[in-house]
């Protein structure tokens, strides 16, 4: 007679541990599959350089070109479509029959018309205030601060670093940019939680940005 309650007791104890373990088992595979949603679309880079200051923070690099610590990470959406001034994640040839992963920003889209005049930005003939470029990185006297015009090529973008005295971009070896070059748009999110996502995956990451996906500023 007393041993009825002790198993029935051990029954609803089983029962709430099973309940227990299978809204566990739930909870990781719903977070599994947003896991494997999220990096399907969303890829993280590692920035290297300083083609991009001082809106992103590139890890420096040594004289022989070993990737050293200190570089923001980003995320770029790989479905987004650029717009003129965001910032994307390129892989095109540098003029020299070496293909590089690259972050720029875009200037101008197909059919645009762009020119710099002594550091000064114009699109269409229409002065453009860059409030991201910062005036001790845009010498006047450089000379690849006088250019163009040139027009946009149809199904090409044309790409500028923000710091224009130390930027390879659409004004030398790269040229005028093919949308299929572009791998994916730096979404806002990535670049506002910086502050998180770099010392987070520095932490995790420990020397290794170039398992990845570094990007050259």
């Amino acid at each position: 007679m007393q041993k009825f309650p002790v198993s029935l007791d051990r029954r609803k104890k089983s029962s709430a541990f099973s309940v227990a373990i299978n809204v566990i088992l739930v909870i990781l595979i719903v977070v599994l599959v947003l896991e494997v949603t999220f990096f399907a679309r969303f890829k993280r880079y590692y920035v290297v350089g300083e083609s991009m200051n001082p809106t992103l923070t590139g890890a420096e690099t040594d004289e022989h070109g070993n990737i050293l610590a200190g570089g923001d990470y980003v995320y770029a959406d790989t479905m987004a479509v650029p717009q003129r001034f965001d910032i994307v994640i390129i892989n095109a040839d540098n003029g020299q029959g070496q293909r590089k992963t690259i972050i720029k920003r875009v200037i101008g889209l197909e059919g645009d018309k762009v020119e710099l005049e002594r550091g000064v930005l114009y699109i269409n003939d229409e002065r453009i205030d860059e409030p991201y470029v910062d005036p001790q990185n845009n010498d006047p006297e450089y000379a690849d601060n006088t250019v163009g015009p040139y027009i946009v090529d149809e199904g090409c973008i044309f790409v500028l670093g923000d710091n224009r005295t130390n930027s390879s971009d659409s004004r030398s070896g790269y040229g005028m940019i093919e949308l299929d070059e572009v791998i994916g748009v730096v979404e806002e999110w990535s670049m506002d939680l910086r502050w998180l996502v770099t010392p987070v995956s520095t932490f995790f990451d420990f020397t290794l940005p170039s398992l990845f996906s570094g990007c050259a500023a």
